[in-house]
């Protein structure tokens, strides 16, 4: 590419990446001053935990058991970088007051770690393009960028502080050394691969599935008949060690507690392949759409849903088109795509979160297929304006829906306005049931103290035929106590999946919210305008004589 045309490039890169921090910034704050997302929940109380032990404490590395751990890492640098710039400018008169505000007004903290992985989610965009740029054409690039950019799930994961944006950032940092590997195979592009290799595994440990890339851009370098010769080859066992120390830095657990580790890892693959109410789904339900249709920051929850009906065709024609084509490129993509895809297929919880590290080469699949078809067209001009008609709408209609998602999401939440009401309204030291989704009344928010209560999970999402005779017996021994029901549980029990894999359970949760319903007395609800953004909550007041009435 001669200087001149890589100028507009850097000028339409830079316009999508401006594009791309405007996405993921607008909105960036919503919640405040509550807590609602529970992922980052745990991650920031871990980065806290770590620096307030200095990373000197063995239990503090297993603060949220076998987590991978190197997320955490990376924010309690952000955080304790944030505090230094904090006691330097005044913001914070001295460490005490750090404490103070990490436990009575945590928000900020909270949007550290969003600010964090917005600022990879930017950096993501740059890499695919790179990715494109090196195996492809520069307009394959530059569109792939561009719809990464706006994808509505990379842009809503960008606003949250959890892990599924830096593994998908740190897979593609991964898989362009895997290209540089395939293409030039210098050592120097097999430490690069091997480094961040680990580096991905240690925030998510399913980015383990990076390795078929790797194999794949270095045995196809040679011959077929020298695959099982270059299994010794130095370059590869340079990697393999490389990979090993770095797993080791980067993801301590292993080697502080292997037993520990190994066992947490087993038990979550055992979970995630039994799965809980309302997951579900067959071999093809993340493109048919035919699972759980999430709600709140896990919604929505399919391809389609996501990228629209037309780009989801074009993403699976793009898919078999490298199949069909076997160039070693496109066999590098498939490499990755297809074995990931499958193990999250096998697993029993599917969410959208889940496949974010292999969405930007879905996308990356479909402008591969679009450009192909577009080359067919023998009018050029015909050809550039529908691919610039075709970016330009998904580009527009992506973008107005992340201003529309996030303007919902940034109205005050139902669980806000219901906690505000609880901590003014309701006694200090009163029982609370709660669902699964509840005001957070657990802990101390903002400037409102916290009176005391005594909260009662009801732990309706569990299969456990128990929970209900169990919660009468509890109800039997109360004068009176409070419930809050919230929209989000009961939209659990409507699924299709819900019911078609736990018929009994649902419909002995359906038995009680009835019973609920007629038997409490409702004294406040808090209407959602947005039921998939945000629950309605209503709370009840209970008598202990209300158990007496429970054939319904």
């Amino acid at each position: 590419m001669t200087d001149h045309s890589r100028h507009p490039d850097l000028i339409w890169l830079l316009i999508i990446l401006i594009v791309a921090a405007s996405l993921r910034l607008y909105g960036i704050q919503f919640g405040k001053p509550d807590l609602l997302h529970p992922d980052e929940i745990k991650l920031v109380i871990q980065a806290g935990r770590l620096l307030e032990t200095k990373f000197s404490d063995k239990e503090a590395f297993f603060g949220i058991q076998v987590y991978p751990p190197f997320f955490t890492y990376m924010l309690a640098g952000v955080m304790g970088l944030y505090i230094v710039i904090s006691l330097l400018t005044g913001h914070f008169a001295a460490l005490a007051a750090v404490r103070m505000a990490y436990e009575t007004d945590p928000f900020q903290f909270f949007l550290v770690s969003r600010l964090l992985v917005a600022m990879i989610g930017i950096f993501s965009v740059l890499v695919i393009y790179t990715i494109a740029r090196k195996l492809y054409s520069r307009e394959i690039a530059l569109s792939t960028a561009l719809l990464t950019t706006v994808n509505f799930v990379l842009v809503q994961n960008s606003h949250y502080g959890t892990v599924d944006i830096p593994a998908m950032f740190w897979g593609m940092i991964c898989f362009y050394f895997a290209v540089r590997m395939l293409q030039e195979g210098k050592t120097s592009d097999y430490i690069g691969a091997a480094v961040t290799f680990a580096v991905a595994v240690a925030v998510k440990f399913n980015m383990i599935f990076l390795a078929f890339p790797i194999a794949w851009a270095h045995f196809s370098r040679f011959r077929f008949s020298e695959w099982l010769k270059q299994i010794f080859n130095r370059q590869l066992i340079l990697l393999l060690f490389t990979s090993l120390v770095a797993f080791c830095l980067a993801c301590p657990l292993i080697w502080l507690d292997f037993r520990e580790t190994w066992g947490g890892i087993v038990g979550t693959h055992q979970f995630e392949r039994v799965g809980k109410i309302g997951s579900g789904g067959g071999l093809l339900s993340y493109w048919t759409g035919d699972q759980s249709p999430g709600f709140g920051v896990f919604y929505p929850n399919s391809l389609p849903a996501t990228f629209g009906v037309i780009l989801t065709l074009l993403g699976a024609g793009g898919l078999l088109l490298l199949l069909l084509r076997r160039r070693k490129s496109d066999l590098l993509l498939l490499s990755y795509i297809i074995p990931m895809y499958l193990l999250f297929e096998r697993m029993s919880i599917k969410a959208n979160r889940h496949i974010i590290p292999i969405m930007p080469f879905l996308l990356l699949a479909a402008m591969i297929l679009l450009f192909a078809l577009s080359s067919r067209l023998k009018n050029k001009s015909i050809s550039s304006i529908f691919l610039l008609s075709f970016l330009l709408g998904i580009a527009l209609s992506n973008g107005y829906r992340v201003f529309r998602y996030f303007d919902a999401l940034k109205q005050t939440d139902p669980r806000t306005t219901a906690r505000l009401w609880v901590q003014t309204n309701i006694p200090p030291n009163s029982v609370i049931c709660v669902e699964g989704f509840p005001p957070l009344l657990d802990r101390q928010i903002g400037t409102v103290a916290q009176r005391g209560f005594q909260i009662r999970p009801m732990e309706l999402t569990s299969k456990s035929l128990t929970i209900v005779p169990d919660f009468f017996d509890f109800l039997k021994q109360e004068e009176k106590l409070y419930y809050i029901a919230d929209g989000y549980t009961r939209q659990i029990f409507n699924w299709k999946h819900s019911r078609q894999r736990y018929g009994e359970i649902v419909a002995d949760r359906a038995a009680f919210f009835t019973w609920l319903e007629k038997n409490g007395c409702v004294i406040q609800k808090f209407n959602s305008n947005h039921p998939l953004i945000q629950p309605d909550i209503v709370i009840y007041e209970l008598r202990s004589n209300s158990w007496l009435n429970t054939e319904n």
